[in-house]
């Protein structure tokens, strides 16, 4: 779903934060969320560290459901869990309930489409606070997401279609008629997939009605839906009615994410009709789109083109044409892709007399709809047992075939009882009767086959001709609307143009062609200055691509080479017996390990010229505390605000804070004691920022200025390198304290003295 929603976006050319934002209603976040669409989340962090308030409280949600919506966005379950529980907190200090539920139904998305329990009881919990408050839209949300993205199974069918339901009635209660079509429409698919045809049609009807009510333009979805049901339940002008006006509004609409889809169910429907060339023709059409759209799918549609192409003698042209798309399209992976993937092979190698080769692909088709059935029962079980048996036949094991063919009546399938298909298979019954020479089952499957040619064959024909004429006509008045419009247009433009021409003089008309050779010239040269920007546009694009590169490739060997240093330095400490030496040489590491943390965040980081320190401070910490092996009796209390760190800044920082904690975990607490190590980074005003790193230990010496340590040398030599103030204390343990400036600070305050010292000189 959630890749869905992003490939349509980005087809339809259309922003995500409308599909992101969704219950914010800020129009200043809205004018600031180009990262959203350029892929830069970065961005949306500095800004959160910009704002306070209900402004920061909504670009939290917002950063949440970026994340959240990112396609298998369980890889993001870190951040959406820090942005939304973070949000959810927040809510309660600022009293925006509101905010706080929206950010809760999408933190509860996150864990229902990986069926962990946690999700239920996250939406359990909001639909209890919705209904307590009154939120009726938040509660419609809660139930449609829950439908939406819980885990397709045999134990989620059911409640999956009651809890979509459950929205549709609340979106109707709050006249929201976008989210009760929406829902209706997932009600609809899922009724589909579980047979339930009836009231899947009856659904899906109603959607399209509503959406049609609100002049709503994109109503192909809706309407191809209803065709596929109608398939499904063997009617015959319904469907092909639906079929047409479904590509006549996608093709209107130029929404062309759909049209391979749409194409291939009419080359279906004139199939069904018995018009092979139509639709061997709009299979070719379908199967053009699939290839331009690099669409597994094209293989559901080749199977129609392979058994065309073997009726008509040209079967040397089937295994060239479907190696020639495999290697043109993206590799089947979905269930569905993989079937008709399978079933083009063993019809191609039917149709050149080849059955073995035919038969690995009817049992890969076989394991497929089994394991599939687990979840939606059997719907193409038909399909494989009529593949078997077209096996079974060139092998000349009529038995077994006729065996195969039989459970094509009995298989409770919806996809495949067709009247064409039924037709068919009385067809191969009555060949291999005449086979077996069992003339008494020969006459009686015939006798059922011209019954079925009798009572249906000809009812659906009359009912397709009577389907027909109501579309030709609505068709021709369409026309004759048309024309009429286009005539009484033409008449005005010739009335009018009649008019200007005998008002025009000699003079206005050489002062148009005057104008008309400036404005000619004046665009050729907007056109070549246009073309020469959009070429220096590229390169400076190309120019900064590649430097982005370059900068996480330099980081990328710079960590890679202090990962060699501590290598080298483990490797030394193996040979070394002084325990005062093999001290200083894990305390080396430790401290390049702070460094390298540094550049491996900056090469895995988007952005290559920051690094988000509250990150960093966390990883590091937890570094630490497993070097030491802490864990057991030092517990640690991080308060992290969110800083976003040049390097130059970060590494002075990394080191003070290895150092500081370091000292804290070997020395604070002698003998295994149980201790509390706090640090924190907090904002102190402006781009001013204090950090703090604190034990209750046994305290550092009184002389320990006076010692020179290296670690407390190391510490103030950072320290000034950083531009800040060090100090530190003994208070029932020890407190470092370092308070400095963010660097964009420090930069702009140099570019200041700078530019008053060269106005002074």
């Amino acid at each position: 779903m959630d890749s869905c929603l992003y490939m349509a976006s980005r087809s339809l050319g259309l922003s995500r934060f409308s599909i992101l934002a969704e219950g914010l209603d800020d129009l200043e976040i809205s004018a600031q969320s180009q990262w959203i669409d350029q892929l830069q989340p970065g961005n949306g962090i500095r800004l959160l560290a910009q704002e306070t308030g209900r402004k920061h409280l909504q670009l939290l949600i917002l950063l949440g459901s970026y994340y959240a919506f990112q396609p298998r966005s369980y890889r993001y379950k870190d951040s959406v869990e820090y942005f939304l529980t973070k949000a959810v907190s927040e809510s309660k200090v600022l009293k925006e309930e509101r905010l706080g539920r929206l950010a809760l139904c999408l933190l509860g998305k996150i864990y229902v489409q990986v069926n962990n329990m946690k999700g239920d009881s996250i939406y359990n919990q909001l639909i209890s606070q919705c209904r307590e408050k009154g939120d009726k839209a938040t509660e419609a949300r809660a139930f449609a997401y829950r439908g939406i993205y819980t885990t397709l199974m045999p134990s989620t069918f059911q409640k999956k279609i009651a809890d979509l339901q459950q929205a549709a009635d609340l979106y109707k209660s709050i006249s929201n008629r976008e989210g009760e079509i929406n829902s209706l429409t997932d009600v609809g698919y899922l009724l589909i997939a579980s047979g339930q045809l009836q009231s899947a049609y009856e659904i899906l009807l109603k959607a399209l009605h509503l959406a049609e009510e609100i002049h709503y333009p994109y109503t192909h979805y809706n309407i191809d839906a209803l065709a596929v049901v109608t398939v499904f339940q063997t009617r015959f002008g319904e469907p092909f009615r639906y079929s047409l006006q479904t590509i006549r509004v996608a093709e209107v609409c130029r929404d062309s994410i759909g049209w391979g889809y749409f194409y291939s169910r009419l080359s279906l429907l004139y199939k069904l009709e018995g018009r092979e060339k139509e639709s061997f023709d709009m299979s070719q059409k379908a199967l053009n789109r699939f290839i331009v759209d690099r669409n597994p799918n094209v293989y559901n549609i080749l199977n129609d083109v392979i058994i065309y192409l073997g009726n008509q003698n040209r079967k040397g042209e089937i295994l060239p044409l479907i190696l020639n798309i495999s290697k043109s399209v993206n590799a089947p992976t979905t269930y569905l892709d993989q079937l008709f993937y399978h079933l083009a092979f063993s019809n191609c190698y039917l149709a050149l007399r080849m059955p073995d080769q035919a038969e690995i692909h009817v049992v890969k088709m076989d394991s497929l709809e089994t394991k599939s059935e687990k979840i939606r029962g059997q719907l193409r079980r038909s399909l494989i047992t009529t593949q078997y048996a077209m096996v079974f036949m060139q092998r000349g094991q009529y038995q077994q075939a006729k065996e195969y063919l039989q459970k094509h009546f009995t298989a409770p399938s919806i996809a495949q009882r067709s009247l064409q298909n039924d037709l068919f298979v009385w067809r191969k019954l009555i060949a291999i009767d005449s086979v077996l020479g069992d003339y008494a089952s020969g006459m009686s499957h015939y006798k059922k086959y011209t019954q079925l040619l009798d009572s249906n064959f000809k009812v659906t024909q009359t009912r397709q001709a009577e389907e027909l004429q109501v579309i030709y006509e609505t068709q021709e008045k369409e026309r004759q609307i048309a024309l009429l419009n286009n005539q009484a247009k033409l008449e005005r433009a010739n009335l009018q143009q009649a008019m200007v021409l005998k008002n025009l003089t000699i003079a206005g008309i050489i002062a148009v062609l005057i104008i008309a050779g400036l404005l000619y010239r004046q665009n050729r040269l907007k056109q070549r200055n246009n073309n020469m920007i959009t070429h220096k546009n590229q390169q400076l694009q190309h120019l900064l691509t590649d430097k982005d590169w370059l900068l996480k490739e330099i980081h990328h060997r710079v960590k890679n080479n202090l990962q060699i240093v501590m290598s080298l330095l483990n490797s030394q400490s193996v040979y070394i017996d002084n325990d005062a030496a093999l001290t200083a040489i894990q305390d080396s590491q430790h401290r390049v390990h702070a460094m390298s943390l540094i550049h491996q965040k900056l090469y895995n980081s988007e952005n290559v010229s920051s690094i988000n320190m509250s990150v960093y401070i966390r990883e590091l910490v937890s570094y630490l505390k497993d070097s030491f092996d802490a864990g057991k009796h030092i517990h640690f209390e991080l308060d992290i605000e969110s800083l976003e760190m040049d390097v130059s800044q970060a590494v002075p920082l990394g080191l003070i804070l290895n150092e500081a904690i370091t000292n804290s975990i070997k020395y604070a607490f002698p003998g295994d004691r149980s201790g509390l190590i706090i640090v924190s980074l907090l904002n102190t005003g402006g781009t001013h920022y204090l950090l703090t790193v604190s034990d209750n230990g046994i305290g550092m010496p009184a002389d320990i200025h006076k010692t020179g340590s290296l670690g407390m040398s190391l510490m103030k030599g950072l320290s000034e390198e950083l531009g800040g103030n060090f100090s530190i204390e003994n208070n029932n343990g020890t407190t470092l304290k370092i308070s400095f400036v963010h660097d964009d600070a420090r930069r702009r305050q140099n570019d200041m003295l700078a530019a008053s010292w060269n106005s002074r000189n």
